[in-house]
């Protein structure tokens, strides 16, 4: 009796984890799409053509490519602790501008501690129930006839 009551008891609390994890991972992913529909509205209002890349061309790091004549600039979103800069990088080559957008401004490189800090506060603010989302981390690969730089950034931040 005691052996069939712990059985029902993990069937039940491993497909209430598997459910659950299964709904943030959909979340997670609806939120990925919200980003890249904004940055990609964005660059339209800066008069780019623009194309998103899916995840799945590019191992999991979903892009928007712009292009607006001989200008061509790709934005993805990392990570908050920026393991991934390295893998970003590599798409660019040693002429492009590279540079990170983060809540509306722009920095030579990622401010690691602003962007870890950022996600855990709002994660705390999650667990409390209350509404919150981290601040997209952006890096933005651009050729340098661009001047990516001088694009309204602050409009993602908002």
């Amino acid at each position: 009796m005691l052996k069939g009551f712990v059985a029902t008891l993990l069937v039940l609390t491993l497909g209430w984890k598997l459910a659950v994890h299964h709904d943030n991972l959909q979340e997670a992913h609806g939120k990925e799409v919200v980003v890249q529909d904004k940055i990609a509205r964005f660059l339209v209002r800066e008069h780019f053509k623009v194309a998103v890349i899916p995840e799945e061309t590019t191992t999991n790091m979903p892009m928007v490519q712009a292009t607006a004549g001989a200008c061509r600039i790709l934005v993805t979103k990392s990570s908050s602790d920026g393991a991934d800069r390295d893998r970003i990088r590599s798409y660019s080559n040693a002429a492009d501008i590279v540079f990170v957008v983060f809540a509306g401004r722009i920095y030579a490189e990622q401010p690691t501690l602003l962007t870890v800090l950022d996600y855990l506060w709002a994660k705390f603010q999650g667990q409390l129930g209350l509404e919150a989302e981290a601040s997209p981390v952006l890096y933005v690969i651009a050729t340098p006839n661009c001047d990516a730089e001088r694009l309204a950034w602050l409009e993602l931040g908002q």
